[in-house]
């Protein structure tokens, strides 16, 4: 069994899957946010330089730069790279669970990568799930906007209430992503550029509100998310006031995640705050917790590698098995 890992989009993935079908060659190709693997059985010398000249052509490269720009494992090395890539130990973010529904997506796009390759990929999927069922490694967000989303459910469910994000960028835009998921009840974007606020609505099914009329937007919200770049406070702490004032009593979440902070600070009647510095220091603390876990996890992919290589003996051994079974009695 080998492994190369590359980038490639998810077309080149399939047609590079289908190739290596196509030579008889048993594999699978996972591809994760930020790189693609590729898992093959070799029968033959051959069956490798085909699979390399293959991933050459998938990526638009030459055999080559394949060769110098990926990480070539193989055997047992490479089933423990794929189980340490299910538990979430080779991820960005350490412990992440998405990559074990990759790896199911993978191993349902492949077929046909055989009994050995299947079942590696399943046993694979089960560390994975046990890592996270033993141990604590998938436990506290890791990043600032999936930590604010915590705090704020914390405080607030989601469903039914309004949400304003104020920005676009790449932490807006993971925000909106999470509010998405949990089913937040309507979410509006505000961007002083209306284009990229648009962009982002519409990924998102959300509404898009005017730059000018953030102070309406705040009055009508339930939470407001900012996530800005401006030296100006975007949210002012008289229009917080204001709408305890103007008779609002529902509760309104401020999450400001901009640096340096765009809601002015202080204190208004019925409104909740939630800064950066808190979430961050949070968020570090969660990491930290993950990383004093990898070692408990480690201790789960030995014991579920053993498990495999039992399994792995007993299926090279069912030929031979089924030759003696032959030899001993022709007639059956």
């Amino acid at each position: 069994m080998g492994l190369a890992a590359l980038a490639a989009t998810p077309g080149s993935a399939a047609a590079l899957h289908a190739s290596l079908s196509s030579r008889g060659i048993d594999a699978v190709v996972l591809t994760t946010c930020n790189r693609l693997e590729l898992y093959w059985r070799s029968r033959t010398p051959e069956d490798d330089v085909a699979a390399t000249d293959l991933l050459a052509s998938a990526i638009g490269s030459g055999t080559e730069a394949v060769a110098g720009q990926s990480s070539w494992l193989t055997g047992n090395a490479a089933a423990t790279h794929l189980f340490r890539v299910c538990a979430g130990l080779e991820s960005l973010v350490l412990g992440e669970a998405e990559v074990l529904g990759q790896a199911r997506a993978a191993l349902d796009r492949c077929p046909g990568a055989g009994v050995f390759l299947t079942g590696v990929f399943r046993a694979a999927v089960r560390a994975g799930r046990a890592a996270r069922a033993e141990t604590a490694i998938g436990e506290g967000a890791m990043s600032v906007a999936s930590t604010a989303i915590q705090r704020l459910t914390a405080h607030m469910p989601v469903a039914g209430r309004r949400v304003l994000i104020i920005g676009a960028g790449d932490t807006a835009r993971k925000t909106a992503r999470h509010l998405s998921a949990i089913g937040v009840g309507s979410l509006v974007i505000a961007n002083r550029t209306r284009a990229r606020a648009e962009e982002l609505a519409a990924s998102v099914n959300a509404e898009v509100a005017e730059w000018a009329a953030l102070p309406t937007e705040v009055r009508r919200a339930d939470a407001v998310i900012s996530a800005v770049s401006t030296p100006e406070w975007v949210v002012t702490l008289d229009q917080l006031r204001e709408r305890a004032q103007a008779g609002e009593r529902r509760p309104l979440v401020v999450v400001d995640l901009s640096m340096p902070p765009s809601i002015e600070p202080g204190d208004a009647e019925h409104v909740v705050r939630i800064d950066l510095p808190a979430l961050e220091h949070t968020a570090n603390a969660n990491r930290r917790q993950r990383e004093s876990e990898t070692p408990r996890v480690e201790a789960v992919i030995a014991r579920e590698l053993a498990w495999l290589r039992r399994w792995a003996r007993r299926e090279a051994q069912r030929p031979e098995m089924a030759r003696l079974w032959r030899q001993a009695w022709p007639t059956l």
